[in-house]
């Protein structure tokens, strides 16, 4: 059997908030990129300095390369 691609784990509150902060600190900017062509593009490119991925994406391949 093969292994999963990736590790479900319980965020810690702190960790959450700070994302929170982070990304509405981020949306004051109008620099935010949604979806996920969006955001590998900007991954690509260097362009991106944070990527929040939501937990229940489904199917979870959507996002394995990122």
């Amino acid at each position: 059997m093969s292994k999963p691609f990736y590790v479900r784990f319980e965020v810690p509150e702190e960790l959450a908030e700070k994302a929170y902060l982070a990304l509405a600190k981020a949306k004051e900017t109008g620099r935010i990129r949604k979806g996920t062509n969006e955001t590998t593009k900007a991954v690509e490119r260097g362009l991106a300095k944070l990527v929040l991925i939501a937990e229940d994406v489904d199917p979870p391949e959507i996002v394995a390369h990122l």
